[in-house]
């Protein structure tokens, strides 16, 4: 070949070579413009995360994987080779995202005497299943057993299974003893001490494949400034758990004012704190309905654990003080132990509980999905219905602005781009 091509001229040779990447780029051109598919909804309500109103008579195109146009009928041009469905009648909502779960715990507590990696994989991925069948597309599992939520996200990313997209912290952070590492709990936080400890543990979990960062008290002032900074260097989103102690407030404050990124559930949130949170722009995750369940729960262990129902049942007005103060809040669950049976009910009653304590059914609806994908560090490509983001929807009977209970009615779910439900494939 070499010799063929010193006896060609020049000339010859450049007109050839042209030929060839012409081919090249055609044939290579041809062929994605084959791969292509179309999915058009229209004539639907559509809801699509942004606080927006509804848009009736709407048309949403999916190309592959992403939405390729939205708009009103008469705005979008649908190509011949698409599917079309008629919603004429229905709600379109952007997939919706549990904010705080954890795929891979055990159901009672003393089954992490006998837990391992491969039955904590089992359990990831028929929970992350369980819930993309209610139309829960995005999970933000927070602490998992050893690195098996890193590796299920590994798994979906390579298609291994159907089930909700995992954005995952792997362990959790904490001090030795601390909150995480109670009772029979082992392999879910991992334990290290010092300013020195926790940047080296928020450096492994970037190594592993974390998405974010979550620290669980108690640390002192020295440790959660250190971890927050560390995690920033590496630019992830790091999230705190609020407090668990009888006198917990400083850790909370501590977090605020080093500049966490968000706190997890609606308790031992001192009210001074909360303009400081609305302030630095620090989300909140509230999980209004476990709090709720464990305040019954506590009541009936007597009266040594009033402190504890108290600080459970002030839930409710620490979730009003933050909204009326413009916190931004997201739709997160966090059963764990025996209240794991309440899935996936659960995700439902939260945002219920959304609504009963103040909250409007859009604001309602953007907190499980937009604000959901913020947490996640992901708003540039989920959370609502936007030309280039990834193809996540939810297909309603009913219209939840009406009546919220409708957000459980989804007849059909797509998930970057693929129908995984519609009334012919339960």
């Amino acid at each position: 070949m070499a010799s063929v091509i010193r006896k060609l001229r020049p000339a010859k040779f450049i007109l050839i070579l042209v030929g060839f990447i012409f081919v090249f780029v055609i044939s290579r051109n041809s062929l994605l413009a084959q791969e292509k598919k179309y999915i058009a909804l229209v004539n639907a309500r559509l809801i699509d995360g942004t606080r927006r109103l509804p848009v009736g008579e709407a048309v949403i195109l999916i190309e592959n994987d992403r939405f390729a146009a939205v708009g009103k009928k008469g705005t979008v041009s649908i190509p011949g080779e698409a599917t079309v469905i008629d919603l004429k009648g229905k709600t379109v909502v952007p997939g919706l995202v549990d904010a705080h779960i954890h795929v891979t715990y055990p159901p009672k507590e003393e089954e992490f005497l006998s837990i391992n990696d491969s039955i904590s994989a089992f359990r990831a991925a028929r929970m992350l299943h369980l819930m993309l069948g209610i139309g829960v597309t995005t999970v933000r599992d927070l602490s998992s057993y050893h690195q098996v939520g890193i590796v299920a996200k590994r798994a979906f990313q390579e298609g291994l299974f159907a089930g909700s997209r995992p954005v995952v912290s792997g362990m959790g952070i904490t001090s030795s003893g601390g909150h995480g590492t109670e009772g029979l709990t082992t392999g879910i936080a991992e334990e290290v001490d010092g300013q020195d400890g926790f940047r080296q543990a928020v450096r492994r979990r970037i190594k592993e494949g974390a998405d974010l960062i979550k620290i669980l008290p108690p640390y002192s002032r020295k440790e959660i400034k250190a971890a927050i900074e560390e995690t920033h260097y590496h630019e992830k989103f790091v999230t705190v758990h609020s407090g668990i102690y009888k006198q917990q407030f400083e850790f909370v404050r501590w977090a605020v004012e080093d500049g966490a990124d968000c706190l997890e559930h609606a308790y031992a949130i001192p009210d001074d704190l909360i303009p400081a949170i609305a302030a630095k722009k620090i989300y909140v995750v509230p999980t209004i309905s476990i709090l709720l369940r464990l305040a019954d729960e506590y009541k009936k262990r007597g009266p040594d654990w009033e402190w504890k129902v108290k600080k459970y049942l002030e839930c409710e007005e620490i979730f009003k003080k933050l909204r009326a103060a413009g916190v931004r809040l997201a739709v997160g669950t966090d059963a764990v132990a025996e209240n794991m049976a309440a899935y996936p009910e659960i995700y439902f009653e939260e945002i219920e509980n959304f609504i009963k304590f103040g909250s409007s059914p859009l604001e309602a609806i953007v907190a499980a999905t937009r604000i959901g994908a913020e947490v996640c560090g992901a708003l540039d490509r989920l959370g609502t219905i936007e030309k280039g983001k990834m193809a996540d929807l939810l297909v309603l009977s009913g219209d939840p602005l009406q009546d919220i209970k409708a957000i459980r009615t989804a007849e059909i779910i797509i998930q970057n781009g693929v129908v995984v439900k519609s009334p012919g494939r339960p």
